[in-house]
């Protein structure tokens, strides 16, 4: 039997052994999913017991997704870009590292939805992977807010290079600019973790209402499934989503990934929101 698992601290809450773990047995693999929680000191530690283990492959969560290239023989391009890893492979005995979580986002959301004009809020590491792969989903421009930071111009640096140059960094403080890039948008995400334990936004009932009806509001939170941006974009009547759909289809890549063949998406989906 082969190992696969999860690097992160916390680990517990993760719901990825589920999913894995359900298409593993579907496709009848030889192979068993573990999540591994991993205090900060002992990363390196950990990566050296899973090259002794001659593991087939893992996933990396937070705050593990920059840190853990140190311990990498090889990262795809993506990953280079954007200096972060979700997902290691292990082949011939060497890591090799990717990320699924810009591709797993916009494979999760319905093709027919247009997303030409996006609006993001927060530039951490989930807004950098939507970013990164945002091109080649047809995406045309980016407005990423954010609140005023000491390092913004080379966070303003960071977002032309990742987005090759479609993207752009605004003052989330800035309510004329807030506005007309709403009032333009056809996907609004929430990447930061603002709402994901309490009722806060970070954009009022009033900006909500300034999106156009066609447009998508989603938030990458998903332990609350009924955050307060959710909420608001419901009663303006517009199209929601959360952060499941994402984590499934970056889950899905993950298992392809490693095992070369198709991932059942219905099944893991299934399986999370069973959790």
């Amino acid at each position: 039997m082969t190992l696969y698992g999860l690097i992160a601290h916390p680990a517990g809450h993760s719901r990825s052994p589920f999913m894995q773990n359900a298409m593993i047995t579907a496709r009848q693999i030889d192979a068993h999913y573990h999540a591994f929680d991993v205090k900060p000191d002992n990363l390196g530690a950990a990566i050296q017991g899973f090259r002794a283990l001659n593991v087939g492959g893992f996933n990396v969560s937070t705050p593990y997704k920059t840190d853990v290239i140190t311990y990498l023989d090889e990262l795809t391009p993506l990953a280079q870009r954007l200096q972060s890893v979700n997902t290691v492979k292990n082949v011939n005995g060497r890591l090799i590292g990717t990320s699924t979580d810009g591709d797993g986002f916009w494979q999760s959301i319905n093709p027919n939805q247009p997303h030409e004009h996006v609006v993001i809020l927060g530039s951490g590491g989930a807004a950098r992977a939507v970013i990164a792969t945002a091109k080649q989903y047809g995406v045309q421009d980016i407005t990423v807010f954010n609140r005023t930071h000491a390092d913004w111009s080379q966070r303003e640096t960071a977002i032309a290079y990742l987005s090759q140059g479609i993207g752009q960094l605004a003052d989330l403080a800035d309510n004329q600019a807030i506005s007309n890039a709403l009032q333009q948008a056809d996907l609004l995400i929430n990447a930061t973790t603002v709402g994901m334990n309490d009722a806060r936004t970070l954009l009022t009932d009033y900006q909500v209402g300034l999106l156009p009806q066609h447009t998508l509001v989603v938030d990458m939170i998903y332990r609350n499934k009924q955050t307060a941006l959710l909420k608001s974009g419901a009663k303006h009547q517009l199209l929601t989503q959360n952060g499941l759909p994402m984590l499934v289809a970056q889950g899905a890549l993950s298992f392809e990934y490693w095992f070369n063949q198709s991932a059942d998406r219905q099944l893991m989906q299934q399986v999370v929101e069973g959790k």
